[in-house]
Parts: structure tokens; sequence; C-alpha cells
């Protein structure tokens, strides 16, 4: 499904992949026939790849094993600009997902901690500001704010992941910060938009 969403993105941000060197089968043609489309593309890796020189992708360095962190600083930026950019989709979060801040916590829940409150700090007096991302992941704070206005919710796009990323210690919560920060942008359910680990 998602290869026919493809080509009715803006931009298609690939994580921790490198279907032109790695993938099985042909994935690259429907990445060509998304750029042939009009479609940008960023790639989040350590190194620039071959895909990323084969699609002209907008290259975001990052350390290894600290997407994480990244992402966090990502979603940092996105609240921080909220206000004055309305880059986060509030009607999405609140009708389509439980645990992001104190208001929408399940009524089940043990402990009332939550994804918001932790980015900003308040249980470990740690903002997770991409000044606190960039000592860890390396990637420069204007890549993880720029990032962030990419990810808001007017623009069409597909948030792809391989397993790379997740092939590290401590990397259970990765998929689910990846989920979050397309979340906060609405980009679930719409053409043109996506988020999604796929093998290649």
């Amino acid at each position: 499904m998602y290869k026919r969403q493809l080509r009715n993105c803006e931009t298609i941000v690939m994580m921790a992949m490198n279907p032109a060197w790695s993938a099985a089968g042909s994935q690259m043609w429907n990445y060509w026939q998304a750029k042939a489309a009009g479609a940008k593309f960023i790639v989040v890796d350590p190194m620039y790849s071959e895909t990323a020189a084969t699609l002209d992708a907008e290259w975001i360095p990052i350390r290894p094993a600290t997407d994480m962190a990244f992402l966090l600083g990502v979603a940092y930026a996105m609240l921080e600009a909220d206000e004055a950019e309305g880059l986060i989709d509030w009607d999405f979060l609140n009708r389509c997902t439980v645990g992001f801040d104190a208001e929408h916590m399940p009524s089940d829940a043990k402990q009332q901690t939550n994804f918001k409150d932790y980015v900003q700090g308040a249980y470990d007096n740690t903002p997770k500001t991409p000044e606190w991302a960039t000592e860890i992941c390396g990637t420069p704070v204007e890549d993880i704010t720029w990032y962030a206005e990419m990810a808001g919710k007017n623009n069409a796009v597909m948030f792809l992941h391989s397993y790379a990323a997740s092939r590290y210690l401590g990397a259970e919560n990765l998929s689910q910060a990846f989920m979050t920060v397309s979340a906060l942008g609405g980009h679930f359910g719409k053409s043109g938009h996506g988020s999604a680990a796929i093998y290649t």
C-alpha cells in the first residue's frame, strides 16, 4: 500500500535504510518513480549512502545508535515552534492517540508519566532540546530544527525506517519515538503521508 502513496508525497524520509545497496527486489524503482513525481528525499544516516547519492537526498548526519536522542530533540523543537508555526496536528493527537500528554493518559495507566512532559524535562530536569540532542547524536542544531519544521502537519511526508536503527542495546523505544514524531504532524491515514518500518 505505501508504495502507491510514495508518488503523492512531497517528502520521503529514510532513516537507517539504504535500499540502493541492500534491498531485496526492486525497491529503488519505487523511489525513482516518487522522485520523478516530484518528491524530495531526506536521508538520516551516519554515512552519505548510495541511496542518498542516487536520489540526490538531503543528508542529515547522525552518530550510530543515537537516533533516539535525535528524535527527542525533533519532538521538543516541534513543541517549541508549534504556537508560532502551527506544526502539530492536535486534532489527530487528541482523537487518535493516548499517552502523549497528561490529559490523554489511558484510564488504566499505572503511572501518569507521559511523552510531552518527559521531552520537556518534567521528570529529570533535562529538557530534550536540540542543543541537548546534538551533544549526543552530533547532528547540528539547525538540522534538527529544520527536520522539525519539515515534519509539521502542513507537509505531505512519508517517514520510513529500516531495522538497522534498532540493532543496538536500549533501542526498545525507538519505533515508538519514530511514530510519535510522525503523529505530531498527523502523518497517518492521508494520501501522501505515512510512517512505517520497512525491510530494505
